[in-house]
């Protein structure tokens, strides 16, 4: 192969970037911590042969690699420029490492099936793709304890106890607590919990907010952070997620996770209905905009016999009427994760 000369690897740095411009700056954060990590192993080849990757992880990390090459190959000429003169011998070693790098990302086959035939036996494969149908959270209630939430919330850490109580008492998404939910005491016996809609935010699918009331004394420790003044409960999703996962690991709960507890308020509220709650209100609490999708959210049969907690329940918009009879069917993949 015929090597790369310094304008050919300007160009080729600079048709990278070129092509990443639309990155948000997370995503290039990412990849660069990617980049940092494959070059210091000594580079994509090397970590390559040394693990099984499965062919969307090689994809992954092949893209990050060359964006965190290409950003490496222009810093590293644009040094060699201001000290070329100053001092030659360091100039020479950029430009030697920067032409390093453009013949390695030269060197990446596009084909990760012959790389595979070369470096792996038939048994370490990737599976070939199916098209299998993706199954909800509402199914994974089945079988737990009436006081599931109560043990997981008492197994978490003590700075993501608010926040699990806030999904097990609203149903919000972890999005919209990512977000940022509003806590308010209302004559020091109610407390309104307002919910910024994700869905509304993305596509204008959902709710664009809503107000769920519950009684204070039922939920001590959010009444007695918002009683001098409203408060603010948000979380870091990821950050959030481990810590509901290692506490679900640690009871011994399959297949669990945060979403759950929002299958979990659905099922509760269900089995109000009638009594105190209309399909619509149902859609309210959960976001949505139409009455269907919430037959997708646990049943009747799965609450948890203590009662939802709800009071009043209040949406920025109305709720059409596109569902068919009650109960639903049980499928709880199509809208599992609106």
């Amino acid at each position: 192969m015929k090597q790369n000369t310094k304008s050919q690897a300007r160009k080729l740095a600079r048709y990278i970037l070129n092509h990443t411009q639309k990155n948000s700056p997370e995503t290039n954060e990412h990849m660069l911590k990617i980049f940092s990590r494959l070059h210091a192993y000594g580079g994509l080849q090397a970590y390559f042969n040394d693990h099984e990757l499965k062919k969307t992880t090689y994809y992954k990390y092949k893209a990050a690699y060359q964006f965190g090459a290409a950003l490496k190959i222009r810093s590293l000429f644009n040094e060699e420029d201001k000290i070329e003169k100053a001092d030659r011998e360091r100039a020479k070693k950029c430009r030697r490492n920067a032409l390093a790098l453009a013949e390695e990302i030269n060197s990446l086959s596009p084909d990760y099936e012959k790389k595979h035939l070369e470096l792996r036996t038939s048994a370490n494969f990737p599976k070939p793709y199916t098209n299998k149908k993706i199954e909800g959270k509402r199914k994974d209630l089945k079988g737990l304890p009436a006081d599931w939430i109560d043990q997981v919330i008492s197994e978490l850490p003590i700075q993501h106890k608010n926040a699990a109580l806030i999904m097990a008492v609203t149903g919000c998404r972890p999005f919209e607590l990512k977000n940022g939910v509003i806590l308010e005491l209302v004559d020091e016996d109610l407390l309104r919990i307002k919910i910024k809609g994700a869905k509304y935010k993305k596509n204008k699918q959902g709710q664009k907010e809503r107000v769920l009331t519950v009684a204070s004394w039922t939920v001590p420790s959010l009444f007695n952070l918002a009683y001098e003044e409203p408060y603010e409960i948000w979380i870091n999703r990821e950050t959030y997620r481990k810590a509901v996962r290692r506490a679900i690991d640690k009871l011994g709960f399959d297949n669990i996770s945060p979403y759950c507890f929002r299958h979990q308020f659905a099922a509760d509220l269900k089995a109000e209905l009638g009594e105190n709650w209309t399909h619509e209100d149902i859609a309210k609490a959960l976001g949505h905009i139409t009455d269907r999708c919430q037959q997708y959210y646990g049943h009747p049969n799965q609450n948890r016999g203590r009662g939802s907690g709800i009071l009043n329940i209040e949406s920025s918009g109305p709720v059409k009427k596109t569902r068919g009879t009650f109960p639903e069917q049980d499928n709880s993949s199509r809208c599992s994760q609106n």
